[in-house]
């Protein structure tokens, strides 16, 4: 019995001993006074509470439209992407520029050097067949002198001797169109001896069939 006594107390002052340096670990509750509140200070809260959930509301909203803002705009890059710049339909390509220092005032017939370069020009001609040329005629501003030929008279008989050149070299007549424009699209300012020689012109163009520029 008396081991017994022995026994149980120890057992008796271990659970103590337990129990004691378990409430020691817990931390000390603070009593409800210390979490209450002023009453003054409720409204303020609440409405702070509010303004946040009013905030995030809108934030949300607007991060919604920029999703939405953000999935247009790539559908409209896709669709940029897919289109294609269409392809130039009978564009012509010009081949050669008879300039005014090759024709005399109010003459129609070219020098050795027109000559050459036309020679030049002759072997693209030949080499796309299916292509149609165009000559056009130009003119300075100054008045021909001569009755019944005026700038645009003129031009369009320039046009036409460069026209023969090549109707010579075998090129068929239905491939040539000749066209006259006269003074009304000059290149350069006829205030100048300079700048009416540059008006002064026959340029040869190649236009190709079905929209194909040569």
């Amino acid at each position: 019995m008396h081991f017994i006594a022995i026994a149980l107390s120890i057992i008796f002052f271990t659970l103590s001993a337990f129990i004691t340096i378990k409430a020691l670990e817990l931390p000390a509750q603070e009593s409800p006074a210390q979490h209450a509140l002023s009453p003054e200070l409720n409204p303020l809260i609440q409405k702070l509470a509010d303004d946040q959930d009013a905030h995030e509301a809108i934030v949300t909203d607007l991060q919604g439209k920029i999703a939405q803002l953000e999935d247009k705009l790539k559908t409209q890059e896709h669709l940029v992407e897919r289109v294609k710049s269409p392809e130039p339909e009978n564009v012509p390509r010009t081949l050669a520029v008879i300039s005014g220092w090759n024709f005399r005032p109010g003459k129609i017939g070219v020098n050795d050097a027109a000559l050459l370069t036309l020679n030049n020009v002759l072997g693209e001609l030949v080499a796309a067949p299916d292509s149609r040329v165009i000559i056009e005629g130009h003119t300075d501003n100054i008045p021909t002198g001569k009755l019944y030929i005026d700038n645009m008279n003129l031009s369009i008989r320039r046009a036409k001797a460069i026209a023969e050149i090549f109707l010579a070299q075998g090129i068929p007549s239905e491939r040539i169109s000749v066209i006259g424009y006269g003074e009304a699209r000059p290149i350069d300012s006829n205030d100048t001896e300079e700048g009416r020689a540059k008006n002064r012109r026959v340029e040869v163009k190649l236009v190709a069939k079905q929209g194909k520029p040569e």
